[in-house]
Parts: structure tokens; sequence; C-alpha cells
């Protein structure tokens, strides 16, 4: 192999490690809002569990817009489905069921966080 070929080979994993690190940073953040949020509803602040959901929201959007449906194929018509799902959970968040709703949240960011922390260390 060139020195070349083993060069861009490098860069391909590095940027491959950087960027499976924001996904698990994404999901990261995610996790802390629903955390956040969770806490500002039992604490009866409503202002900042609006602002947490929102920001969830918004890193939710974001992963949904970034996903590859060509080069993932089911996998990313998958995590489009769970992305699109948890959106609408959101939008219909209603105070006597949001700490449930924002639990189911937690529980379902946590599970998809490990399972891309299992696939950056394969990488």
């Amino acid at each position: 192999m060139t020195a070349y070929a083993v060069s861009a080979c490098q860069e391909h994993d590095a940027s491959t490690a950087e960027f499976l690190n924001l996904i698990v940073r994404c999901y990261d953040a995610l996790i802390r809002d629903f955390q956040d949020a969770k806490q500002a509803h039992a604490d009866g602040r409503e202002n900042v569990l609006m602002d947490r959901v929102r920001h969830a929201q918004d890193i939710l959007t974001e992963l949904l817009i970034g996903l590859d449906y060509e080069r993932g194929g089911e996998i990313a018509a998958n995590l489009g489905r769970i992305y699109n799902y948890m959106l609408r959970e959101l939008i219909a968040l209603r105070a006597a069921k949001a700490q449930e709703t924002l639990e189911r949240m937690i529980r379902m960011a946590a599970d998809l966080r490990e399972a891309w922390v299992h696939v950056a260390d394969a990488a």
C-alpha cells in the first residue's frame, strides 16, 4: 500500500470516528435534555421544561435530516421512524403524562446511544 493510500485510510478512519463521536454526543445532549425536562416538570418550572423539550426537538430534527437513506438502507429508515415517533411524542407532551413520556424518551435515547457506542467501538 502506498503512503498516499495509507494516509487516505487514516483520514477516513479519523473522520468516521469523529462522526460517530458526534452522534454519541448528540445522544448525550438529548438524554440530558430529557432528564432536565423531567426534573423541570416535577419542579413546576414550565419554562425550563419547554426550553429543554424544544432543544431535544432540535437535536432529533438534526439527527433526522442527517440520515442517509441511500447508504443507510433499512437502518436509516428505522432510525427515521424512531426519531419521528419521538418528535410526535414531544409535540403531544401533556402535563398529566409528561413524566411517563419523558422517562420513555430517556430509555429510548439511552438504548440508541449505547448502540452507537458499540458501532464507534467497532469502527
